[in-house]
């Protein structure tokens, strides 16, 4: 099975979904399908893991990231979730760290764009491998 990592539009969201999943692959061994949010659709039922990645500069998230993940509730019931909000802030706010727990992640994230940390991705894709990426 594979690791499907869902992206917003965003140019810096699908540079960093490919990084994540060149991380993956490189570090972990792990299979990935980088799409769109708007794409991932067709994926879910076929992987045992969801990476979904967007901005983290809506009030509440990413609006696209949220009616995604509602929209596949059931199915990604069945998977290992993980969100990864990115941002040029220190931290994300309280409203988006609630949004991103509302829908029962294994495990969240956020990094910083204007200052990506490699030591902290590498982190967080040893989290995903042990936590359910396959």
């Amino acid at each position: 099975m594979a690791t499907l990592i869902a992206h917003s539009n965003e140019a810096s969201t699908a540079a960093f979904a490919q990084h994540l999943a060149n991380t993956l692959g490189e570090q972990r061994g792990v299979t990935t399908a980088v799409t769109s949010l708007a794409r991932a659709s067709r994926y879910v039922d076929t992987v045992e893991a969801v990476v979904v990645v967007a901005p983290a500069e809506d009030a509440a998230f990413h609006r696209e990231a949220r009616v995604f993940m509602a929209a596949h509730h059931a199915e990604l019931a069945n998977t290992s979730l993980f969100i990864a909000g990115l941002g040029t802030r220190p931290q994300p706010t309280k409203y988006q760290l609630q949004a991103m727990d509302a829908f029962g992640p294994r495990d969240t994230a956020y990094f910083r764009t204007d200052a990506l940390d490699e030591s902290a991705v590498s982190s967080w894709v040893n989290t995903i491998n042990t936590r359910g990426a396959a």
